[in-house]
């Protein structure tokens, strides 16, 4: 299974954002540049539809190995080069301290095919928690769960 994974490193490694990914054909002017990042922000408080993170990177869910196939290392490794290539494409991804690494693959699957709104301007943070505990995605990870 470790060619697999090493195989799987490599596809990650690929699917870092190009660093022409936002070349502009020229230079913009500071108010140009202002008014893109408005309109961005706009656009993420409209939520416009947009693409799975698949369409970006260039990732598929289906060649991720079920989680069981992995070992504990293994699921280490994959997650570790799943959140440095997230982070090229200024998404970031904030997980508690505790949460199993079988988890943080599950919920890194997950983002694959979720909606997500790529920004030139700023970046996302995928935290999974609602506010709420009941029915977070973190389940008895949450830290609502701690704070009440």
């Amino acid at each position: 299974m470790q060619a697999y994974v090493n195989q799987l490193l490599e596809d990650i490694a690929e699917g870092h954002r190009p660093s022409d990914y936002f070349q502009e054909s020229r230079e913009k002017t500071e108010e140009e540049q202002l008014e893109e990042s408005l309109e961005e922000s706009e656009k993420f408080v409209r939520q416009e539809a947009m693409p799975g993170f698949s369409r970006y990177c260039g990732l598929m869910r289906e060649s991720f190995p079920p989680k069981e196939m992995l070992s504990e290392s293994q699921l280490k490794q994959v997650t570790t080069a799943f959140v440095a290539m997230m982070n090229s494409w200024n998404l970031e991804v904030a997980f508690p301290d505790d949460l199993p690494q079988q988890r943080r693959y599950d919920l890194l699957m997950d983002i694959l095919v979720r909606p997500v709104m790529i920004f030139k301007h700023g970046f996302y943070c995928f935290d999974f928690c609602t506010g709420n505990p009941e029915g977070c995605e973190l389940g008895e990870y949450c830290s609502c769960l701690k704070s009440e």
